[in-house]
């Protein structure tokens, strides 16, 4: 064999001798990693489904309950009864929103000058009373300790003096006027400042002044409010019967699971005398059949006098519109006259079909699995751990989740990727290494950080813009609640931005530089280079970038459980744009709030994980998506 030969067959490794090699070995390992995601991925979807999907017949028997019981025939007339009371709410809403419109300026007057008192005596309050205290007991005015806190409480009381709210409605005058007069005032005073009282006393005779002309409005109100009282103590009635039921049937039900517990337990039971201990127990606890009948029918005898209710609140309400005024002069007053206007057919509609539909109830119709399912999916309340019924519907929650992403991305989407398209098409290097790091240093904020800048920081500032006279015209201020759905939309963005960004930027990067280089030498400038050609040539990866984003904002949990409000109701959207600024609950934090406080294996135990199921769902198909944009891209 030739020097040559012999130098390109060297001797082999004593594991390849044995058919085994160090790239053989890489190679297992890596794919034993894959698999070994694959098998996680397959026992998450596995636990997900096994404790998800009990949720239905489990929620089934408590629909059945809530029928068999008559909770559900009582609720026939309790939904009227609420829509009664919520357009009550509304017109009463319209009424002050119309006194307080007009008679806005003494309204800001006084409440500037008790906050400006308030925030004096917040700050100055402890140690006002360690003096007064202290001064009771020790009785010596002269004392060492009293000269001392009353000289810690006039620095106090300097400070506070020179830290005082705003007051744009007040003149020059009498803002020093106000804060002369709290700087005279006795320590042991108890009264307001003059001009806090006098201003008072101006909005109180402003809105009895605008209210004169509304008596009319008021005397309907009042009619159409009373006009379901007796329907209201007859539902009171119902309900304590149909509690009492129901109560009855779900102590039933303990028993019955405890007595298949012990059964199940006997059955694989070794020992034949603890068999036979475990099966009398549960013979112990076989559980009387409770009587339904009996309160159903009792239940019933009520039928005629909620018929005759019903038909009374009907023509009471079908003359109360015209005796409302058509419109009102301020826009929220306005708005919610339209509210009430426009859901009135509605109101009078249900109630004309109650009558029918109490006549057709049945205490014995079969619930089946299917109305479960349609229940949790279209269900409009989320309600837990009350003393009536628990209902599981994923509306509010989903409702929530979906604006605050609308919000999220429409501030991230044009943020993120004109912040691309600026650093890979026109950016020096010296601008990339300093944004790139930056904006990628975004995803090291811990979202529970963020969370408190939201609480501290973000939603204090925007309460305090809505409060600006000159912002009134934006839909939604001011606003009611610091903590809402565009307080937590701002958050999310920020949170997205780096995602979109990132794969948004790559995406440019891939597009071919003979793309660019043909257009300019056909003599396109540099901006219709970018928007027509490079930027379509990556619309893929950008749209796919939008997708993770979106992905990335849906299933958030910190930020929204701590900024969103928590409030689970569907959002009022007939308040336009001003909807945005409302609480809301999401369907990542319900999980979070909900499922560390309760039983394990309960009903809704399951339903957070169906909700969960949902989730992964939704997130899975859009990750999914994204990736089939990605591949598209590539070839």
């Amino acid at each position: 064999m030739s020097p040559e030969e012999s130098s390109a067959h060297p001797n082999p490794h004593r594991f390849q001798k044995r058919g085994f090699s160090y790239e053989q070995a890489i190679k297992y390992f890596f794919a034993s990693n894959a698999g070994l995601t694959i098998v996680i991925l397959a026992m998450i979807i596995i636990f997900l489904l096994k404790e998800g999907l009990g949720f239905f017949p489990g929620y089934q028997r408590e629909l059945e309950v809530y029928r068999v019981a008559g909770l559900e025939f009582v609720d026939i007339s309790r939904k009227n009864l609420t829509a009664h009371e919520q357009l009550s709410s509304v017109l009463n809403r319209a009424y002050y929103a119309e006194i307080n419109g007009q008679s806005f300026r003494q309204m800001r007057r006084s409440q500037e000058a008790s906050a400006l008192f308030n925030s004096y005596t917040d700050q100055t309050g402890a140690t006002r009373d360690l003096v007064l205290n202290n001064s009771r007991a020790a009785g010596d005015p002269n004392s060492e300790m009293l000269a001392a806190l009353n000289a810690n409480f006039e620095t106090q009381k300097a400070k506070a003096l020179s830290s005082l709210p705003p007051t744009p409605h007040l003149t020059a005058q009498e803002r020093t006027s106000l804060i002369e007069s709290i700087r005279a005032r006795a320590i042991e005073s108890t009264e307001d400042p003059p001009l806090v009282t006098t201003l008072a006393g101006e909005f109180a005779a402003a809105q009895q002044k605008f209210a004169e002309p509304l008596q009319g409005m008021r005397a309907t109100i009042d009619a159409f409010a009373a006009a379901g009282a007796d329907l209201s103590s007859l539902v009171s009635d119902m309900t304590a019967t149909v509690t009492a039921t129901k109560e009855k049937i779900q102590g039933a039900d303990i028993l019955e699971k405890d007595r298949k517990t012990l059964l199940a337990a006997a059955a694989s039971a070794r020992d034949p005398v603890e068999r036979e201990k475990l099966i009398s127990e549960a013979k112990a606890s076989l559980a009387d059949k409770p009587d339904i009948e009996g309160p159903i029918q009792t239940l019933l005898e009520h039928r005629p006098d909620c018929v005759r209710l019903h038909t009374a609140l009907k023509e009471t309400s079908g003359g109360i519109l015209n005796q409302l005024p058509i419109t009102l002069t301020q826009p929220e007053a306005a708005r919610l006259l339209k509210v009430a206007r426009n859901t009135w057919p509605l109101f009078i509609a249900d109630l004309e079909k109650t009558p029918a539909a109490i006549n057709a109830w049945k205490h014995d119709a079969p619930v089946p699995l299917t109305s479960a399912i349609s229940s949790f999916l279209t269900g409009k309340d989320w309600v837990t751990g009350g003393e009536w019924q628990d209902f599981y519907g994923i509306l509010p929650l989903a409702a929530g989740s979906l604006m605050i992403s609308i919000v999220a991305l429409s501030l991230a989407i044009p943020t993120s990727i004109g912040a691309a398209i600026y650093i890979n098409q026109y950016a020096s290097n010296w601008e990339q290494s300093i944004v790139k790091p930056v904006i990628e240093f975004i995803q090291a904020i811990p979202s529970v950080v963020l969370g408190f800048i939201g609480i501290l920081v973000l939603g204090t500032v925007l309460r305090d813009i809505s409060l600006l006279d000159s912002l009134h015209w934006v839909p939604g201020f001011p606003l009611t609640e610091r903590l809402n759905i565009f307080t937590a939309g701002c958050l999310l963005a920020l949170m997205s931005i780096p995602t979109i960004f990132s794969l948004a930027e790559d995406a440019l990067n891939n597009v071919p530089s003979a793309y660019a280089e043909a257009s300019e030498a056909l003599g396109a400038s540099r901006v219709q280079t970018t928007f027509r050609v490079v930027v379509p040539a990556a619309f893929s990866g950008i749209l796919a970038a939008v997708l993770l984003g979106f992905g990335r904002v849906i299933g958030e949990t910190m930020v929204v459980l701590l900024v969103a409000g928590n409030r689970i109701k569907i959002p009022d959207f007939s308040a336009g744009l001003g909807t945005f600024f409302q609480p809301c609950h999401t369907l990542t934090g319900i999980i979070a709030q909900e499922l560390g406080e309760v039983p394990m294996g309960s009903v809704h135990y399951r339903a957070l994980f169906v909700v969960g199921i949902l989730l992964f769902a939704v997130v899975l198909t859009i990750n999914a998506t994204a990736h089939r944009f990605v591949n598209k891209m590539k070839h």
